[in-house]
């Protein structure tokens, strides 16, 4: 799993742990305090220039916005990302560039806050209807108080940097339309900037840059993180989580994608599993996303 969050992927994804394990709830905890653990160790800066480098040129638009607002919150060290979407492009292009905090996407579109669940960094927030950006920045930063991405408090040593990707105009969200609406970033100072909190320096020769994994001991794996946990966890549904209380037990957990395997049972027999599994999420306001894994030829030889 930790080898997995090095090498950059969206999501890891439990089978037979969720489906038919002891205890699928503990497997999902685990996996999830694994990947959060991991994701300290990853280097934002060689990650950044690896995607830049290997992105073939020219780029469209939004992606340079995109893709300039992470270079900002890696080198202000801004604690947390806002884009206003109504489609999954401009917050998928910032999540390209894995920057090392949360991505908080503002939606309007129930199914873009349920594919945020599959893609790294990204955390949905819904909202029924959308006001301006000034009117509806002071519930974002409430949401990243509450989610406990950072206290965006004056005098904790901490940076309160929130790096926001909008559109001009009255209605900030970016949309299919977004040639036509120019897309920007821009960013909120909440409490201290974190240039004002720590000298800035260049490379003093105290320490070592590296892309590997061999800047990673045990003690970061077993040992639990502070950080909003950015990797995905996508699990296989089975007997053991059919019911409702093991499904909110699995979300609880971190569970972000039930994947319904049609390898196994009936149509009609996974439907009823996910209206449940649809009625635990309306009940404990989840945005969980659904992977329908369907059933491939049988070649019998």
């Amino acid at each position: 799993v930790a080898n997995a969050v090095f090498d950059g992927v969206d999501c890891t994804m439990l089978s037979g742990e969720t489906a038919n394990g002891a205890n699928p709830a503990v497997a999902v905890a685990t996996m999830a305090a694994i990947a959060a653990n991991a994701e300290v160790g990853c280097d934002g800066d060689m990650t950044y220039k690896n995607v830049w480098n290997n992105t073939p040129k020219p780029i469209t638009a939004l992606e340079a916005v995109a893709s300039s607002a992470v270079k900002a919150c890696l080198d202000m060290g801004a604690c947390a990302m806002v884009v206003f979407a109504q489609t999954m492009l401009p917050a998928a292009l910032l999540s390209k560039y894995k920057p090392p905090v949360p991505i908080v996407v503002v939606t309007t579109n129930h199914r873009v806050a349920a594919q945020c669940n599959v893609v790294s960094s990204l955390v949905p927030m819904y909202l029924p209807e959308m006001g301006t950006s000034d009117e509806t920045l002071p519930m974002v930063l409430n949401t990243i108080r509450k989610l406990g991405i950072a206290a965006l408090e004056t005098g904790d040593l901490e940076s309160d940097q929130v790096v926001i990707m909008e559109s001009i105009g009255t209605n900030p969200m970016i949309g299919i339309d977004w040639e036509d609406r120019t897309p920007i970033f821009k960013v909120k100072v909440v409490g201290d900037e974190l240039a004002s909190l720590i000298k800035p320096t260049g490379y003093e020769g105290d320490h070592t840059i590296s892309f590997c994994s061999t800047k990673i001991g045990l003690e970061n794996i077993v040992t639990t993180g502070d950080t909003v946990r950015k990797t995905k966890i996508v699990c296989t549904m089975g007997p053991k989580c059919w019911d409702e209380e093991s499904m909110g037990k699995l979300i609880d957990a971190g569970m972000g994608v039930a994947r319904f395997n049609f390898s196994h049972g009936d149509h009609e027999g996974h439907q009823e599993v996910l209206d449940r599994f649809r009625k635990v999420c309306e009940e404990k306001k989840a945005h969980c996303a659904v992977l329908l894994d369907t059933k491939g030829p049988e070649i019998r030889t």
